[in-house]
């Protein structure tokens, strides 16, 4: 008997809702089939969790909400209305943790009713779970958030009750371990999805190939996970995956803070509260506006990378305060906090100057307590170094997925093997010494490119003088334009087929 299920990706940057159609088969491969995916433009769960819920009505004059309307329940924020070249943009901003349920989740479970009423189902066919990444990891107080474990809870609780109200079945409502959930699902459907890796999906290859590891670069977090001849252990971060006779151990480990926005607005708080916004990381054609971030960023405390860190802690304001919640940073100017994200004074890129700021950035974050070894970062800490070793146990090259395909794709260099660094750098230098459209996304394409650059080639990059490879870079959708790569699907196989 087929199960329907519905997830609810409730990233860092924004909210997406994916329902299947699902044939379990113990011991087997199960069938997974997408019936659709929705997303529409909220920043974030993790973001109302603060009161700075974010959702976008209508984009550069388009409608992104139906009708680019209100949702009929979703009452609160205020409503901002920006005038651009390319037409109108119109926010309701300022939203709350009771306003996340009707103005994001209801939406896009709305979104489902054509989709069941084609498959035939009822709303309490489906069952509806919500998993959250990095983003609410980083509110945990254990992470230097602001929010315990029994607030976060009673959040989701809210969500889930709301949800359940609307006539859906419901799950889990939480927060998923980066390590040996959401790292492994990832590399499941990745290997799956492009390498037949399980021998039960031909959709790209016809023949089983053997699994690669895979560089998943979220907003938040980063996920590093590969094959591994090492014994599966909570400490080492290695878990057992045995799908349709076919079985790995997988290293798997996350990076919060690493993921693609937090580790620009990290160089972006440089020398704060006198920092200027990452300037030389810019092309000429930045602006305040088009480099603009969507919310602010946690300082990682000085006594976390004193006497551990050979770089200089860089956030001078910030020096001797170890106060959990972690000092925030907003993302534009506000009444009352001094400083912000904002670029300040004229752009120009300087690859040298950008990538020393990314190079301390990296090295700092990757040795915090929350990025320990261990499912729950309860184990050794991590540095550069003892990372490039891990990776050298790899029994399989690496690609790069999400923000660093993304980056590659705007550069127009994105070769899945055969990588080069010299003509990524080229193709980077050029793009960023050019006339950069004014938008946000292609904007950060430098700092994202650096970022990129540095962590892999740089002089203390992962695979410089690493017997390690990497390979290249894959996208994440198909040539419709769909999203396949997705930890979504990985948890399913993961789930169906035990």
């Amino acid at each position: 008997m087929p199960v329907y299920e519905a997830i609810f990706d409730a990233g860092s940057s924004g909210t997406r809702l994916v329902v299947y159609k699902v044939i379990p088969a113990p011991g087997g491969y199960p069938k997974i089939t997408a019936l659709g995916a929705q997303e529409y433009d909220d920043n974030g769960i993790n973001d109302f969790l603060n009161g700075q819920g974010t959702i976008t009505l209508i984009k550069n004059g388009k409608s992104v909400l139906p009708d680019g309307a209100r949702p009929v329940n979703c009452t609160g924020g205020k409503k901002e209305i920006t005038k651009t070249s390319a037409g109108l943009d119109v926010v309701i901003k300022d939203l709350g943790q009771t306003d996340v349920s009707p103005c994001v989740l209801e939406p896009l479970l709305l979104s489902l009713d054509p989709r069941l009423s084609a498959n035939h189902l009822k709303r309490s066919n489906v069952n509806i779970q919500l998993f959250a990444t990095a983003g609410m990891r980083t509110e945990d107080s254990h992470n230097g958030g602001a929010w315990t474990a029994e607030q976060i809870k009673r959040y989701y609780d809210l969500m889930k009750t709301y949800v359940a109200n609307l006539g859906f079945k419901t799950g889990e409502f939480k927060t998923i371990n980066g390590n040996s959930e959401e790292g492994v699902w990832t590399w499941v459907n990745f290997n799956d999805y492009y390498f037949n890796s399980f021998g039960g999906n031909p959709t790209v290859s016809k023949n089983v190939q053997a699994p690669v590891g895979d560089f998943e670069v979220g907003g938040s977090s980063m996920q590093v996970a590969f094959p591994t001849d090492s014994s599966p252990s909570d400490a080492d971060n290695v878990y057992a995956v045995s799908i349709n006779g076919h079985s790995f151990n997988v290293f798997s480990k996350t990076f919060l803070g690493l993921g693609g926005d937090d580790a620009r607005k990290f160089v972006k708080a440089i020398s704060y509260p006198n920092n200027d916004g990452a300037k030389s990381c810019y092309a000429k054609t930045a602006t305040p506006f088009n480099t603009a971030e969507e919310s602010d960023i946690q300082l990682y405390p000085s006594n976390q990378v004193s006497g551990i860190s050979s770089f200089t802690y860089p956030f001078n304001g910030n020096l001797g305060n170890a106060i959990t919640p972690w000092a925030r940073v907003p993302n534009v100017s506000t009444k009352g906090v001094n400083g912000s994200l904002l670029l300040r004074g004229a752009p120009e890129f300087n690859f040298n100057e950008c990538s020393s700021g990314f190079t301390t950035v990296i090295d700092q974050v990757t040795s915090l307590d929350r990025n320990k070894y261990g499912t729950f970062q309860d184990g050794d800490r991590v540095t550069m170094n003892s990372f490039k070793e891990k990776l050298r146990s790899s029994r399989a090259p690496f690609i790069g997925i999400d923000n660093f395909f993304r980056t590659a794709n705007y550069l127009g260099y994105k070769p899945s093997e055969g990588f080069s660094p010299g003509r990524f750098m080229s193709k980077l230098e050029e793009y960023c010494a050019g006339k950069v459209v004014d938008d946000r996304y292609m904007q950060n394409v430098c700092p994202n490119g650096v970022f990129m650059y540095t962590y892999l080639f740089g002089p203390a990059g992962l695979f410089t003088g690493n017997t390690a490879q990497f390979a290249g870079v894959m996208d994440p959708k198909n040539a419709a334009g769909e999203g396949v790569l997705t930890w979504t699907r990985g948890y399913l196989l993961m789930k169906y087929s035990n």
